[in-house]
């Protein structure tokens, strides 16, 4: 489904996405499962400009990220690695309050673009 979905985006758009294929890897590997090569072949396919890697918040687990703390760490440093092997820039985004996160990736971008 991430695959389609992601095929049928605009290169000329930008788009932003809270979780893209590279990060299916990344919990294959937590997981310890082999991945699956559809997955690899439409991860090389990919192109991303740019990859935004947010640092953790303080942990508040919910319906859908269920991981301790623990898991969390591990989580993260794997997703950082994935996307670290992609030739697209990977941008650390510290903790700051959400308003100036969301400025910290803009500015990012628009000097970028400058």
């Amino acid at each position: 489904m991430q695959i389609e979905q992601e095929r049928e985006l605009s290169p000329d758009e930008t788009v932003f996405l809270d979780r893209a294929l590279p990060d299916a890897l990344a919990y294959y590997r937590f997981l310890k499962l082999e991945p699956d090569q559809k997955l690899l072949d439409a991860i090389n396919r990919s192109t991303y400009k740019k990859v935004f890697i947010l640092e953790p918040l303080p942990l508040a687990p919910d319906y859908a990220r269920t991981e301790d703390e623990t898991a969390q760490k591990e989580l993260h440093k794997l997703l950082t690695e994935v996307y670290e092997t992609l030739p697209a820039p990977v941008v650390h985004v510290p903790v700051l309050p959400a308003k100036e996160r969301v400025d910290f990736i803009l500015n990012n971008l628009l000097q970028s673009s400058e």
